[in-house]
């Protein structure tokens, strides 16, 4: 007889105290049966998502006990990731200094947008180039894949210094030509 078991939803650390997973694992994180011995203790939450109302919600009576962050980002080729960066880098860093809980980065399958933001964290905390990010990345979570136009932003990135912006606040030329070109929204 074949098993009905499924796998636990649990979200794959990438490094101390950052995870990542897909929506139905966030989900799961946010439940009020989530918390058991061997599951991280996570208390922010971001999505990167299409919309607002794909996020899942906390449930009523839990609002204390999680952080949610929303980010509208598609999985496309065309999608600005350089523009959001950022803003998610600086919620995975306020989450980790505050030391309360562990930051869960996740998407809709876990695959792409969350694995970019992943190997940006990762590229930005451990002072590496794009390809020993991806690689680190993919030794935790196997089927990180940032879409080719999230590769190509991440690698660009790394040539900016990891900022797209100059000294005195402007987007860098070299990003607003490569944002032309690729015609990046």
């Amino acid at each position: 007889m074949a098993s009905t078991t499924s796998a636990p939803l649990i979200p794959v650390s990438i490094m101390p105290g950052i995870y990542v997973s897909n929506i139905n694992t966030a989900r799961a994180v946010l439940s009020p049966n989530y918390p058991a011995p061997g599951r991280p203790k996570i208390r922010y939450v971001l999505s990167l998502l299409n919309e607002k109302s794909q996020q899942p919600l906390i449930p009523a009576g839990q609002e204390e006990n999680f952080v949610l962050h929303f980010i509208p980002l598609r999985d496309d080729e065309t999608a600005n990731l350089l523009a959001v960066l950022d803003e998610a880098i600086d919620f995975i860093v306020a989450g980790l200094k505050k030391k309360d809980g562990g930051i869960l980065i996740h998407c809709n399958r876990g695959v792409s947008r969350s694995a970019a933001v992943a190997v940006a964290i990762s590229m930005d905390e451990m002072n590496i180039d794009y390809p020993t990010a991806m690689r680190y990345v993919r030794g935790k979570r196997p089927r990180a894949n940032p879409n080719p136009g999230f590769v190509r932003q991440l690698e660009l990135w790394h040539r900016l210094g990891r900022n797209i912006r100059t000294d005195d606040g402007k987007l860098k030329d070299e990003y607003l030509k490569f944002k032309a070109e690729a015609k990046i929204d």
